[in-house]
């Protein structure tokens, strides 16, 4: 049997240009091989998004409604009085719902340059009004907003808020008004205080932990419902709405939230309307408002949004003002 010698053994030139062949050609393969991998997925530097911020949309309505003002995190505003929406109306004392979008707190005040009572916002807030101010008997959060900072959390950091010790007290008086409708004892103030200033809690986390305590859980529901009913509507409930507010109050409704909700219900809506334009017929008019008149100016305070004081322009413009005896 012939055999042959491989060609590269007879001529050392051609067995050194194909090993140096192979060497170029697996150098080429690696390359394209990690060139591959490194274009899977891959995006180039500078297309790459960067991580949200957040942000606080802050609503003119409850639920919020209505056209918002939009505040990017790290974005402080001494004065709300100087912002205007697209209506041209001021947004000093006009917000009355909150909602926060990713790591942030929004932290509001009562007055202009971060004066009088504040409060600190972990999460949304769907009605203002539902808020105590904390200092004041009766008053709420809703339409009271003066100056505001919004606050980027670092996601990987913990949310450990500084609270001053006057602060921290006033969130505890409005946590205990909103969920337990009285006062802190004194042995509460002092034990949620220290919760907020020593351990990092945020009044999220303190009214949840109001609403775990026996005092909540073991309240008087039947008597809540029909003194809300009497005290917002002017009657009793009804079979459907007391089933309703039944179940919502044992799944840790506040009294101050069943407050809030009946009064943007149609029902006390157009009572409000009806009382509103009772009261301007009877200041301007000295007298009851007529059937059309009811019912024209409810439309517009329904619909069109009025409040009292343009139906009051309005009846002001009428031919019976004008022609009415000056007293």
């Amino acid at each position: 049997m012939l055999t042959t010698a491989p060609t590269s053994s007879r001529h050392p030139t051609l067995r050194l240009w194909l090993f140096a062949s192979r060497a170029v050609r697996g150098l080429a393969v690696l390359l394209a091989l990690a060139a591959l991998l490194a274009g899977v997925g891959a995006t180039p530097l500078h297309a790459q998004p960067l991580p949200p911020r957040g942000r606080a949309l802050l609503f003119p309505e409850p639920n919020f409604r209505g056209d918002p003002l939009v505040v990017d995190a790290g974005t402080v505003i001494e004065n709300l009085e100087f912002l205007r929406n697209s209506g041209g109306r001021k947004w000093n004392d006009r917000i009355s719902s909150v909602r926060l979008e990713g790591p942030v707190i929004l932290v509001v005040f009562e007055d202009a340059e971060f004066r009088g009572a504040q409060a600190t916002l972990t999460r949304d807030a769907a009605d203002l009004s539902t808020l105590s101010l904390g200092d004041h008997h009766g008053a709420t959060w809703d339409n009271r907003i003066s100056s505001l900072r919004l606050e980027f959390i670092q996601p990987v950091a913990p949310n450990f808020y500084r609270w001053e010790r006057r602060e921290a007290e006033r969130a505890v008086r409005a946590a205990y008004r909103d969920i337990l409708g009285r006062d802190p004892d004194e042995r509460g103030l002092r034990d949620y205080r220290d919760r907020l200033m020593e351990h990092g809690w945020n009044e999220a986390q303190l009214r949840d932990n109001l609403r775990l305590s026996p005092e909540f859980r073991s309240r008087d529901l039947e008597a809540i419902i029909r003194k809300v009913y009497r005290e917002v509507l002017g009657r009793d409930p009804d079979p459907s709405g007391h089933a309703s507010y039944l179940r919502a109050l044992r799944n840790g409704m506040t009294e101050a939230e069943f407050r809030a909700d009946l009064r943007h219900s149609a029902e006390f809506v157009s009572k409000a309307a009806r009382e509103s334009i009772t009261r301007a017929y009877r200041d301007l008019l000295r007298r009851d408002p007529d059937p059309s008149g009811l019912a024209y100016y409810t439309k517009q305070m329904l619909e069109r949004g009025w409040d009292e004081n343009r139906v009051r322009e309005s009846i002001r413009a009428s031919d019976e003002y004008r022609h009415l005896p000056r007293r």
